[in-house]
Protein backbone atom coordinates (compact mmCIF):
# COMPACT_ATOMS: atom_id res chain seq x y z
CA UNK A 1 0.00 0.00 0.00
CA UNK A 2 3.04 1.95 0.93
CA UNK A 3 4.65 1.70 -2.22
CA UNK A 4 0.72 2.62 -4.44
CA UNK A 5 0.96 5.80 -2.62
CA UNK A 6 4.59 6.90 -3.18
CA UNK A 7 4.08 5.82 -7.00
CA UNK A 8 0.59 8.26 -7.24
CA UNK A 9 2.97 10.57 -5.76
CA UNK A 10 5.32 10.47 -7.98
CA UNK A 11 3.36 10.47 -11.05
CA UNK A 12 1.74 13.29 -9.70
CA UNK A 13 4.81 14.99 -9.47
CA UNK A 14 6.11 14.21 -12.94
CA UNK A 15 2.48 15.63 -14.74
CA UNK A 16 2.65 18.46 -12.90
CA UNK A 17 4.28 22.05 -14.23
CA UNK A 18 7.16 21.81 -11.66
CA UNK A 19 7.85 18.27 -13.05
CA UNK A 20 7.69 19.08 -16.71
CA UNK A 21 9.53 22.40 -16.16
CA UNK A 22 12.53 20.07 -14.13
CA UNK A 23 12.10 17.80 -17.35
CA UNK A 24 11.85 20.47 -19.93
CA UNK A 25 15.32 22.11 -18.17
CA UNK A 26 17.19 18.77 -17.69
CA UNK A 27 16.77 18.38 -21.82
CA UNK A 28 18.06 21.65 -22.76
CA UNK A 29 21.13 21.17 -20.66
CA UNK A 30 21.31 17.52 -22.43
CA UNK A 31 21.22 19.32 -26.12
CA UNK A 32 23.94 21.86 -24.63
CA UNK A 33 26.18 18.98 -24.25
CA UNK A 34 25.32 17.26 -27.58
CA UNK A 35 27.25 17.48 -30.59
CA UNK A 36 25.33 19.88 -33.14
CA UNK A 37 24.36 17.39 -36.09
CA UNK A 38 22.70 14.63 -33.14
CA UNK A 39 20.02 17.92 -31.50
CA UNK A 40 19.48 18.49 -35.28
CA UNK A 41 18.58 14.75 -35.74
CA UNK A 42 16.59 14.01 -32.77
CA UNK A 43 14.76 17.36 -33.31
CA UNK A 44 13.60 16.70 -36.41
CA UNK A 45 10.34 16.04 -37.64
CA UNK A 46 10.99 12.83 -39.73
CA UNK A 47 13.21 10.87 -36.48
CA UNK A 48 9.62 11.97 -34.13
CA UNK A 49 7.74 10.03 -36.87
CA UNK A 50 9.88 6.99 -37.27
CA UNK A 51 9.87 7.07 -33.50
CA UNK A 52 6.71 7.13 -32.46
CA UNK A 53 6.32 4.07 -34.69
CA UNK A 54 9.20 1.97 -33.71
CA UNK A 55 7.40 2.63 -30.22
CA UNK A 56 4.34 1.59 -31.44
CA UNK A 57 5.82 -1.46 -33.41
CA UNK A 58 7.67 -3.11 -30.38
CA UNK A 59 4.49 -2.16 -28.52
CA UNK A 60 6.55 -0.04 -26.00
CA UNK A 61 7.81 -2.81 -24.71
CA UNK A 62 11.61 -3.31 -23.98
CA UNK A 63 13.32 -5.54 -26.84
CA UNK A 64 15.13 -7.12 -24.35
CA UNK A 65 14.13 -7.51 -20.91
CA UNK A 66 10.22 -8.00 -22.44
CA UNK A 67 9.20 -5.10 -19.93
CA UNK A 68 6.47 -2.66 -20.14
CA UNK A 69 7.42 0.94 -20.63
CA UNK A 70 5.32 3.35 -18.95
CA UNK A 71 5.00 6.92 -21.53
CA UNK A 72 9.17 7.09 -21.39
CA UNK A 73 10.39 6.80 -25.51
CA UNK A 74 13.49 5.13 -25.29
CA UNK A 75 14.20 4.34 -29.63
CA UNK A 76 17.53 3.37 -29.62
CA UNK A 77 19.53 2.77 -32.90
CA UNK A 78 21.19 -0.90 -32.80
CA UNK A 79 23.99 0.45 -34.67
CA UNK A 80 24.84 3.62 -32.80
CA UNK A 81 23.45 6.72 -35.25
CA UNK A 82 27.12 8.22 -35.31
CA UNK A 83 27.64 5.29 -37.27
CA UNK A 84 25.06 5.18 -39.58
CA UNK A 85 24.20 6.62 -43.34
CA UNK A 86 21.64 9.27 -43.31
CA UNK A 87 18.83 6.74 -44.44
CA UNK A 88 20.27 4.13 -41.97
CA UNK A 89 19.59 6.62 -39.34
CA UNK A 90 16.02 6.67 -40.09
CA UNK A 91 15.57 2.60 -41.04
CA UNK A 92 12.93 1.22 -38.47
CA UNK A 93 14.91 -2.25 -39.06
CA UNK A 94 18.07 -0.33 -36.71
CA UNK A 95 16.17 0.73 -34.53
CA UNK A 96 14.42 -0.64 -31.20
CA UNK A 97 12.66 0.42 -28.06
CA UNK A 98 14.85 0.16 -24.87
CA UNK A 99 14.40 0.71 -21.23
CA UNK A 100 16.17 3.43 -19.69
CA UNK A 101 18.69 0.76 -17.85
CA UNK A 102 18.90 -1.55 -20.94
CA UNK A 103 20.10 1.38 -22.95
CA UNK A 104 22.23 2.74 -20.44
CA UNK A 105 23.98 -0.83 -20.25
CA UNK A 106 24.37 -0.69 -23.87
CA UNK A 107 25.66 2.75 -24.15
CA UNK A 108 28.42 1.94 -21.68
CA UNK A 109 29.02 -1.23 -24.05
CA UNK A 110 29.53 0.34 -26.91
CA UNK A 111 31.29 2.88 -25.56
CA UNK A 112 34.42 -0.05 -24.39
CA UNK A 113 33.87 -1.20 -27.94
CA UNK A 114 34.43 1.73 -29.64
CA UNK A 115 37.52 2.37 -27.71
CA UNK A 116 39.14 -1.05 -28.34
CA UNK A 117 40.92 -1.44 -32.20
CA UNK A 118 38.47 -1.70 -34.45
CA UNK A 119 35.76 -1.23 -32.27
CA UNK A 120 33.63 1.25 -34.34
CA UNK A 121 34.00 -1.02 -36.94
CA UNK A 122 33.08 -3.59 -34.97
CA UNK A 123 30.05 -1.85 -33.32
CA UNK A 124 28.71 -1.23 -37.50
CA UNK A 125 28.28 -4.86 -37.47
CA UNK A 126 26.72 -5.87 -34.44
CA UNK A 127 23.19 -6.81 -35.26
CA UNK A 128 19.79 -6.90 -32.91
CA UNK A 129 20.31 -11.10 -32.08
CA UNK A 130 23.93 -10.45 -30.97
CA UNK A 131 23.00 -7.29 -28.35
CA UNK A 132 19.94 -9.21 -26.97
CA UNK A 133 22.34 -12.30 -26.09
CA UNK A 134 24.70 -9.86 -24.41
CA UNK A 135 22.60 -8.14 -22.65
CA UNK A 136 20.69 -10.46 -21.53
CA UNK A 137 23.51 -12.41 -20.41
CA UNK A 138 25.01 -9.28 -18.50
CA UNK A 139 21.69 -9.01 -16.93
CA UNK A 140 22.03 -12.00 -15.17
CA UNK A 141 25.16 -11.49 -13.88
Amino acid sequence: MHDAIWQAKKDAYRKSKLGQAIKANKAKEYDQERDPEAVAFYHSKQWRAVRDYVYARDMATDQVTGEVLGDRKIVDHIVPRRLCTAKQALDSNNLWVLSYKTHYRKTKLEQLISQKPNGDTKLRHLDKRWWMKILREERGQ
